[in-house]
């Protein structure tokens, strides 16, 4: 027996890092994403920066600037050089030549660069690399732009390349090419260093991998402690079993009482700082919190009811209720659940099905968790039925679905406290034992029972027979 609970907390503790393994992987995936949309939109502006001094440039048919000490003239301009009557004597910088300084001046300051190319450049210097080159035969084939992470020199690069087209004022210079107004002449890329944003968001994940992964394990190992201890102490002292049990749910009941309040509140500030988190990088982490402080704060719930039907403190609130409204209304709750897995949920309760006394809200929580469990149990476009109906002098409450159904050998572990079958719900849901057991209680205590109608492959129909008098409680 304490070989098989010790290998149950194993495996709890390999799931639940598997499970972080699992969410530090899409978190990476997503930064990696948001890098990568980053550095495209600077690439992006840089080149619509590029583009429009270029623009400018052909469309004045190049620019004069006076001529310094040094300074050597284009040998691929006819007539690069003019003088003035003044004696001062001016060089003609064309786009391609301005392109390539302004690129040289923000390699220089920046790091960034960019490079005016053509499949048949006027000036070699302006010749395409294998990456551009394989850039303007797709732009040839009608591609509106690429892009890449390279290295080079041993540093990433972040690259990204869009086609220039002719248009008039290109002619003067390029017609003897064969060019004509519309087709592509050539392209611009713009190349931004990609290693100081890698390495600072891989140095982030890397904390937070590390903290998360530390904290984790602190946990599964207080936990494995905690549950090997009182294993042992169980299994050298079965003769005091019931004294056990009984000083085993009085700590439950105060610890889960203790642990719900600030678990509320946490709850509760999640919930406030999620509309404020959406949008940026840290809002998935957000949501994930919040739904793991949901689904514990049941946890505590189901604890707290546990401990109270076994002390015999857990009273009903017998009265009249509503049977047709109370099922439309545990529907209801349920329905954005069974919508998120495309699964249609609906009632059937017939014309005049009255009143029954009974607790309502005790009653709602039995059909909530046999509604719970159908969803999880059911695969995607399929059916769940939630139906009521009265004979004699019996209510009849059934929850029907097209599910997975329960195995023979699993029927007697049904409605034992933190039992599970073999069944495994069919998107991965969290389950921990205690619903059925909870509802199985609360239905004898109203005087009635739940009937199991089951069979594998084909779903499972659950029913609560009430007395339709008076409730006993």
């Amino acid at each position: 027996m304490n070989g098989h609970w010790h290998a149950r907390v194993l495996a709890t503790i390999v799931i639940f890092l598997t499970v972080f393994s699992l969410v530090m992987v899409g978190l990476t995936r997503r930064q990696d994403a948001m890098l990568q949309t980053q550095q495209y939109e600077q690439a992006a502006a840089t080149f619509d920066l590029i583009g429009i001094v270029w623009k400018w440039n052909s469309d004045h048919g190049g620019v004069f600037v006076e001529k310094k000490p040094g300074m050597p003239s284009s040998p691929f301009l006819p007539h690069p050089d003019l003088k003035t009557v003044s004696g001062k004597t001016y060089t003609l910088k064309n786009p391609a030549l301005m392109t390539r300084e302004l690129s040289d001046l923000a390699r220089a300051g920046l790091g960034i660069g960019f490079h005016i190319t053509s499949l048949k450049p006027l000036n070699p210097g302006n010749a395409p690399d294998p990456w551009e080159r394989e850039a303007l035969s797709a732009f040839e084939q009608g591609a509106g732009e690429k892009t890449t992470v390279a290295r080079q020199d041993g540093k990433r690069q972040y690259r990204l390349m869009r086609p220039l087209h002719v248009e008039a004022s290109c002619l003067p210079c390029h017609a003897s090419q064969g060019y004509e107004v519309g087709q592509v002449r050539g392209g611009i890329s713009v190349t931004m260093p990609a290693d100081d944003h890698w390495g600072l968001i891989r140095r982030n994940i890397v904390f937070m991998a590390v903290l998360s992964v530390a904290l984790l394990a602190a946990f599964a190992m207080v936990l494995y402690y905690f549950i090997w201890t009182l294993l042992e102490k169980l299994s050298r002292q079965n003769e005091a079993l019931a004294g056990l049990n009984a000083t085993k749910d009085r700590f439950l009941g105060m610890a889960a009482h203790d642990i719900r309040n600030p678990l509320s509140v946490i709850y509760s500030a999640l919930k406030v700082l999620q509309p404020e988190s959406e949008g940026k990088p840290h809002a998935a982490l957000v949501d994930l919190m919040a739904s793991s402080a949901d689904r514990m704060l049941k946890l505590v719930t189901d604890l707290l009811d546990v401990s109270k039907i076994n002390s015999g403190h857990l009273d009903l609130r017998l009265k009249e209720v509503d049977v047709a409204a109370l099922v439309r209304e545990a529907v209801a709750a349920s329905a954005p659940i069974a919508h998120q897995k495309h699964i249609a949920l609906r009632h059937e309760t017939p014309q005049g099905l009255g009143t029954a006394s009974l607790d309502p809200d005790r009653i709602r929580q039995v059909l909530d968790n046999l509604i719970s469990n159908a969803i999880k149990f059911s695969c995607i476009d399929t059916t769940v039925t939630v139906g009521a109906s009265k004979r004699d002098k019996t209510l009849s409450l059934w929850v029907q679905d097209q599910g997975l159904g329960i195995r023979p050998e699993d029927r007697p572990k049904l409605f034992g406290e933190f039992s599970k079958t073999s069944s495994r719900p069919t998107a991965g849901e969290s389950t921990h034992g205690l619903g059925l057991a909870i509802c199985k209680r609360l239905v004898e205590l109203h005087g009635g029972a739940i009937e199991v109608d089951s069979e594998p492959g084909r779903g499972s129909r659950f029913t609560v027979v009430l007395p339709a008098g008076k409730a006993h409680g």
